[in-house]
């Protein structure tokens, strides 16, 4: 006799139960962010890894954008270059191209785990193509030298706001940018006549785009907290429509299918007809044996047990076999299957039996465990027509009541 499910060889489904400590609501970390409730340093952990890996990858898309679009930019630049610079222009475009195009092209194999070598590369190329502007200032006459001096202040203009870099990235860049192109002007003397005014306008326009480029970049971190807001409710209520689909089709109580998924999945797997050589369908009905008497006796918490008890022994038998169980209200069950013939069925029929009378289950009031015995009506359908599932009902269940009829505790086939 077996003292649980497990030692009939049965699995029974755990419960697991929920570390609440552990939980964590994603949408509302969000929500709270966006509420201005916790400054980003007092975000949770596992907020911040969500937001840095949305980032990641729109930083890693708008970068390849922006590095084809400034490699485009660079080189129809060189038209510029071309009318008021000719006598140098080959020397020009060879700086232009070398000082970018390396960089860009390069940034651009990158795969998405090296974001952080790919936006290196970006800024280098920036850096590069604001040096050779300053470069090709140096060959034209004024006030032109002047005007190209003002596109390298210009470039890092408009630049710096739509670069996905971070807080840190973004000053880094600033500095490096400033300290190269300025160097290089001042080394070369190029503003030399024009230091007290490009220089202010320098200053101005780092500070206003790097001011534009926080204000950007808080905006696209709100709108990243939006969006993960909106997709984790959305995956909640899909979660939570998807529970309610599958409370509708199941029984509460045991967590077989009811009856509405069990005439669903007869038509749809089932209700077809059987060539030579094929098996055919096979359903049983199964009722307890004395289940009120088991209830008045022993108590209906005991009778639930009884049946949670019987249900995995059918969901297990069912499995086995292909099929499908199903609890079709009260104490009565029905289990759809491929049999060969009526020998098959019937021995199958006759291994679920047994299994559930060894099924012992403990009592409070009892020095012993109590157990249960069913009677299973067998029907089988082969033949060129479709099975219907009130035909085959009907047949099982006669077979059922001669079963009662004859002692109980037993399987018989339809006539």
């Amino acid at each position: 006799m077996c003292k649980s499910l497990q030692d009939c060889g049965i699995p029974v489904q755990s419960r697991v139960q929920m570390d609440r400590a552990q939980d964590f609501d994603l949408a509302a970390a969000a929500h709270a962010a966006l509420a201005g409730k916790k400054p980003p340093r007092g975000w949770d952990h596992r907020l911040h890894a969500a937001i840095a890996e949305s980032l990641g990858d729109l930083h890693y898309r708008e970068g390849r954008f922006l590095m084809a679009l400034g490699t485009a930019v660079a080189v129809l630049s060189l038209g510029v270059d071309a009318l008021i610079a000719s006598d140098h222009f080959t020397k020009i475009a060879a700086v232009r191209l070398g000082a970018v195009l390396p960089f860009t092209l390069s940034a651009l194999l990158l795969p998405r785990r090296l974001l952080a070598l790919q936006k290196l590369l970006m800024g280098l190329s920036l850096i590069g193509f604001g040096v050779s502007m300053a470069y090709a200032s140096a060959f034209v006459p004024s006030p032109d030298n002047a005007l190209l001096a003002l596109g390298v202040v210009t470039l890092f203009g408009l630049a710096l706001p739509v670069l996905p870099f971070r807080r840190w990235q973004m000053i880094g860049f600033a500095l490096l940018y400033g300290l190269a192109v300025g160097g290089f002007l001042l080394l070369h003397g190029a503003i030399v006549d024009y230091a007290k005014t490009f220089i202010p306008i320098m200053m101005l326009t780092m500070g206003a785009a790097t001011v534009l480029a926080h204000r950007i970049h808080w905006i696209e971190r709100r709108n990243l907290l939006l969006t993960l807001q909106a997709d984790e409710r959305a995956k909640a209520l899909e979660e939570s429509n998807a529970r309610l689909t599958e409370l509708s089709m199941n029984d509460p109580l045991t967590g077989l299918a009811n009856r509405r998924r069990a005439e669903d999945t007869f038509a749809e797997h089932y209700a077809t007809p059987v060539t030579v050589g094929q098996a055919g369908t096979a359903l049983f009905m199964v009722d307890l044996d004395h289940f009120k008497a088991f209830n008045d006796h022993w108590g209906h918490q005991a009778g639930d047990a009884c049946l949670r008890a019987v249900a995995e022994v059918m969901r297990h038998s069912a499995s086995r076999h292909g099929g499908l169980a199903a609890r079709f209200g009260g104490e009565e069950f029905v289990v759809f299957l491929r049999a060969d013939d009526a020998t098959q069925a019937h021995a199958i029929a006759e291994e679920l039996r047994v299994a559930i009378e060894r099924i012992e289950i403990d009592h409070p009031a009892s020095a012993t465990t109590v157990s249960c015995t069913t009677s299973i009506g067998i029907a089988l359908h082969k033949g060129p027509n479709v099975p219907e599932l009130a035909d085959m009902l009907a047949r099982a269940d006669a077979a059922l009541y001669r079963a009662k009829a004859e002692g109980r505790n037993r399987s018989l086939m339809a006539a």
